[in-house]
């Protein structure tokens, strides 16, 4: 029995022996690595061919690329680069544009200096165009090996909405802005006025059709509350129209206008919302004159003992 026990006691003295061993190995990789390595250093090992060439080429690489990189020529190379490889974007076409610069969409897109064509992301370069206020939509093609081609279609200013600061805004048919003002020629464009107006704006033309001329003496559109229109003549007056039969109320305002010149006379507003009546509202001049003509008249007719 001790024989026996002193045989296992050697033998896990053994594997503990063994496995501490072990421990201190290294693994294979780095056994190789430092053979090969140690085998280089003491000669036994011949270097592969053209190792020394090519460790100047990498060495002196490097110190080029920290040449470059320290004296600022890196976009000089990567124009360099572009051309020898033949895909240098060396044409851009641009065309649909008329409120949009060529820079302004060579500035969103970041092609102002050298770039690749195949380096191009058409979804994303089409995104940034249309970012720009201009821009409703646009189509980018490559032509290799060195044209891009941008074709842009611009929104179309309907309207001038003034908002309560005074600003001036153009907005499309539907009512979406565009930007504010940022030309004079765009002043010809109807003025609407109040909250809601810019959306309404599409109705500005189909309001007039009735009586077209009227429109050259409109100098603004207001929407009021939302549903109906109030209009702003040259002369100051107001026309009040009502929410809904505005054709209707205009033709009986035509032919005011053609039996007494009703826009030709000193009235500050004239009020259409009823179908059964016509209100009238005088300038301040025109109330005074009146009330002063109608004192006259009462004195005239008590000093010959009538009544008024």
């Amino acid at each position: 029995m001790f024989a026996l026990k002193a045989r296992k006691d050697e033998i896990g003295e053994t594997s503990r022996g063994a496995a501490g061993s072990r421990a201190g190995v290294l693994p294979r990789p780095l056994r190789r690595l430092m053979r090969g390595t140690a085998g280089i250093l003491t000669g036994r090992t011949a270097l592969p061919k053209h190792t020394g060439s090519a460790a100047a080429l990498v060495f002196f690489a490097l110190v080029g690329a920290n040449a470059i990189a320290v004296s600022g020529k890196g976009e000089l190379v990567r124009r360099a680069a572009f051309q020898l490889s033949g895909f240098a974007v060396e044409d851009i076409e641009i065309s649909g544009n008329s409120e949009t610069s060529e820079i302004v969409v060579l500035q969103s897109l970041g092609l102002e200096g050298a770039y690749s064509l195949q380096g191009v992301d058409i979804q994303m370069a089409r995104g940034q165009l249309l970012n720009l206020p201009w821009v409703a939509d646009a189509d980018i093609r490559k032509v290799y090996p060195s044209t891009l081609k941008i074709s842009l279609k611009e929104r179309v200013p309907y309207a001038l909405w003034q908002q309560e600061d005074g600003r001036l805004l153009m907005v499309e048919r539907d009512g979406n802005i565009i930007g504010p003002l940022s030309a004079p020629k765009f002043r010809r464009l109807p003025l609407v006025l109040g909250q809601g107006g810019n959306v309404a704006a599409k109705d500005v033309e189909e309001l007039m059709q009735e009586w077209p001329e009227l429109s050259e003496r409109v100098r603004a559109f207001k929407r009021v509350d939302e549903r109906r229109w109030d209009l702003y003549l040259d002369n100051g007056m107001i026309v009040k129209l009502p929410e809904h039969g505005s054709d209707a109320a205009l033709l009986r305002l035509r032919a005011l206008e053609t039996d007494r010149s009703i826009l030709e006379r000193e009235i500050a507003a004239v009020d259409l919302r009823l179908d059964d009546r016509v209100a009238i509202q005088l300038t301040p001049d025109a109330m005074e004159r009146r009330t002063e003509a109608t004192e006259a008249l009462k004195k005239t007719f008590k000093n010959k003992g009538r009544r008024l």
